[in-house]
């Protein structure tokens, strides 16, 4: 079983490798700089401990680029001090923290030597391995924190260096590399880019205060080049420090991509101002101040909530409002303000004009709105405008007035005879349904058929606006007549409605126009015709189609009393085929009329040239026009006047002008257009040099 156990390790770990040669991890190594007086001041940090060892033991090449440049060149190598610098490092140390600062560097130095790891246990190597890297982490973290905060420890490492060979004004770019290559991760540099000029707002970092009862809170954003806050406050004239060890932002709270960080302050005073400083390390060693701000806490603890009690209308145009509070009462409270909506958790509007009294128990409301819902809410404000709320309450209001009387949509009957009414919903709230009433004639009794009514346990419910009745077809009356009354919760019922008169159905179809005459021209078709006379037509429709097997399109629709359409939307040597159609007001369609074709003719004529111009150019004659409709199919004919006065044709084109030699004699010219399908205009006007 050990030995399975020892080729089951065995296994895992040729996989990992083959994985891991398949693709290695990336490591970066992060740059930052700025410009300061003595040049551009540097400092790296890989992002993996594994990677930091390797560049304190091979060390650390820093090129750089120039302007816009892409090509980077070495300026030179940083490595660990040796064992003496460290010494000398300890020595001209300032502070007992300083010296503390480079010792821990230099442990970790020493510490990066030392290979780590040793036989693996197969039922507590996964533990022990978890243990390592957790203390690996440790150790690299503090390092880096210390290389921060103290600038001769930065360099200790290898991790510092001033570029004195700058210029002012200039743009620079650097990157680092490792001397070494490392067999498990892939290297990338990330390369910064600089200009050297003097930044004295880099540091500044905005920090936004909450206000808080008695306390204050600050919320501030991570810096890319600060770390460690420290927050100091005024007191007695003097700044003294709040927090005991810096706060630093290790993962942070992520809003929308960026990392915050925050801190707090209770047992304030109210209206009390207050000045903090906030101080953080650079990365280049140094603890800068980079905001100032002044907050004061004030009172939001809202005053007790008020009992509302049941609202009463006391009379016609009176709800009486009513409500508690329980003793005591804070010295702070200021008053009551009292608020109406139309819905329990809708938008409640102000109905006191101005405050009432902390000792007031009782308010009139005189401008409730009759016939719908009224909610009513109090609430109480202290002194600093804190505000607590009551429950919203409702008041049942004394109801006399009846709906408004209804108004029907429409009727229609089926070819089954099921009539389907709707009505208008009326806009009561309180409304609880409609009563539906029938008659043969409008001057007979309507008797009730049918009653839609809601029930006081289904108020959500809404209220039945369509209603079905089943009639007689066959019947010499061609109209049902209806009438509606509407209810509310108090059994008051509105006026009837007017009469909804509905007609039976209508089975016969109209009868189907006539066309009488088709008259074609050069770019319109003119059709005459007798539409159907049928009393009840409620349309005549028009169609055409260019082929018999095309279904009709529709054309136009028709008056009833129209006799002739022209339809000018032709072209010339086009079959046009046209139909018509009637509709009655119960969708009854007679067939189609009789089909008639129309074709609009070419008569051959084409409008003249325009514009006709001509030149002589030293021995040239150039004539010019102008002619919209020119195409591929288009041909131009030139005439000259012979020697006997005769106008003759003489030369063509396609073009829009004409050159030929000039012989020094008068010359007189014209233009005809001709088309490849026969089309031809009249001769222009005659032109000439003389």
């Amino acid at each position: 079983m050990k030995l399975l156990n020892q080729i089951l390790i065995i296994g895992i770990f040729i996989n990992i490798s083959f994985v891991k040669a398949q693709e290695k991890p990336i490591s970066k190594i992060k740059v930052a700089a700025r410009y300061t007086t003595q040049g551009v001041e540097l400092r790296f940090f890989p992002d993996r401990k594994n990677i930091l060892d390797l560049g304190l033991q091979s060390g650390f090449i820093l090129e750089r680029a120039e302007g816009n440049s892409k090509k980077f060149t070495e300026i030179t190598r940083t490595k660990p001090f040796s064992e003496e610098e460290w010494a000398i490092a300890m020595q001209q140390a300032k502070t007992e923290e300083e010296k503390i600062q480079i010792e821990i560097s230099q442990d970790f130095y020493i510490s990066s030597k030392e290979k780590k790891g040793g036989n693996l246990d197969f039922t507590k190597g996964i533990a022990n391995l978890k243990q390592q890297k957790a203390d690996e982490d440790f150790q690299f973290m503090v390092s880096i924190l210390t290389a921060i905060k103290n600038a001769d420890a930065a360099k200790g490492l290898g991790l510092a260096y001033v570029d004195t060979n700058v210029l002012l004004g200039k743009k620079y770019t650097y990157k680092v590399k490792l001397v070494g290559n490392s067999s498990i991760y892939k290297i990338e540099s990330v390369p910064v880019t600089l200009q050297t000029t003097n930044n004295k707002s880099a540091y500044k970092n905005k920090v936004y205060i909450k206000t808080g009862d008695t306390k204050l809170g600050f919320i501030w954003e991570d810096h890319p080049y600060l770390s460690g806050v420290d927050i100091e406050r005024k007191i007695n004239g003097k700044f003294k420090k709040l927090n005991d060890a810096p706060i630093y932002t290790v993962r942070g709270k992520n809003y929308k991509g960026v990392k915050r960080n925050g801190f707090s302050e209770d047992s304030l005073v109210n209206y009390q101002k207050y000045t903090y400083l906030f101080y953080a390390q650079t990365i280049f060693g140094e603890r800068v101040k980079f905001a100032e701000v002044t907050g004061m806490p004030r009172d939001l603890t809202p005053p007790q909530k008020p009992f509302l009690k049941q609202p009463k209308h006391i009379k016609p145009n009176e709800v009486l409002i009513e409500w508690e509070m329980k003793a005591p009462i804070a010295k702070d409270f200021k008053g009551f303000a009292i608020s109406r909506s139309n819905k329990n958790d809708g938008y409640f509007s102000l109905i006191n004009d101005k405050l009432l009294p902390s000792t007031a128990r009782k308010f009139i409301d005189k401008s409730f709105i009759k016939g719908k819902s009224n909610y009513y809410l109090i609430q109480a404000l202290d002194t600093a405008n804190n505000v607590s709320s009551s429950f919203p309450i409702s008041v049942t209001l004394i109801d006399s007035i009846p709906p408004v009387k209804p108004i029907f949509i429409d009727g229609k009957i089926d070819s089954t005879g099921v009539v389907t009414i709707n009505i208008q919903k009326n806009k009561e709230p309180d409304l609880m349904g409609y009563r539906l009433y029938r008659s043969n004639s409008p001057k007979h009794e309507f008797s009730p058929i049918q009653e839609g009514f809601l029930s006081l346990d289904s108020l959500k419910n809404n209220v039945q606006t369509v209603f079905s009745d089943t009639i007689t077809l066959k019947s010499l009356t061609p109209y049902i007549y209806y009438r509606a009354e509407a209810l509310d919760f108090n059994h008051n019922t509105s006026k009837f409605s007017d009469i909804l008169k509905v007609k039976r159905p209508d089975i016969i179809p109209p009868t189907t126009p006539v066309f009488k005459k088709v008259k074609v021209g050069e770019d319109f078709v003119e059709l005459g015709f007798s539409l159907s006379k049928s009393r009840d037509v409620k349309q005549q429709l028009l169609y055409r189609k260019l082929n018999l097997k095309d279904k009709w399109e529709l054309l136009t629709t028709l008056k009833n009393n129209q006799k002739t359409y022209i339809d000018k939307n032709v072209e010339k040597g086009t079959k046009y085929y046209y139909t018509l159609q009637a509709i009655d007001d119960s969708d009854n369609k007679s067939e189609f009329a009789i089909l008639v074709m129309g074709k609009p003719y070419d008569t051959g004529v084409r409008p003249p040239v325009e514009d006709l111009r001509i030149q002589q150019n030293k021995n040239d004659i150039i004539i010019t026009w102008k002619y919209q409709l020119k195409n591929k199919q288009t041909l131009f004919l030139i005439y000259k006047q012979n020697k006997n006065g005769d106008l003759v044709q003489y030369k063509n084109t396609s073009e829009l002008f004409f050159k030929e030699k000039s012989a020094n004699k008068p010359a007189v010219y014209a233009v005809k257009v001709i088309t490849k399908d026969g089309g031809k205009s009249k001769i222009s006007k005659l032109i000439s040099i003389q």
